[in-house]
């Protein structure tokens, strides 16, 4: 008898999300209680298992970056356009 486990992956709604460990971008994080997985959670895709902070400082739900109009301009990087799946 062969089993599989579909992975459960939560994608944050903040694109600007970075590792605090490698500080890649992290779009997503892989949710252990919702797959039945022993490990901890982990963000996709770098797999370190260490929060994650914004680089955009002001990142909002409704209106996305306000940096320009907030604070001039800032240095961090566009958001990146996700494509990839879910499963």
């Amino acid at each position: 008898m062969t089993h599989t486990r579909t992975h459960v992956y939560v994608s944050f709604a903040n694109p600007y999300l970075v590792c605090d460990l490698c500080r890649q971008p992290v779009p997503r994080w892989h949710n252990n209680d919702k797959c039945g997985c022993d490990a901890e959670f982990w963000n996709d895709p770098c797999s370190h298992t260490t929060g994650v902070t914004s680089v955009c400082p002001s990142w909002s739900p409704v209106d996305g970056c306000l940096c320009q109009e907030h604070l001039g301009r800032v240095a961090h990087a566009t958001a990146p356009t996700d494509g990839g799946s879910d499963a």
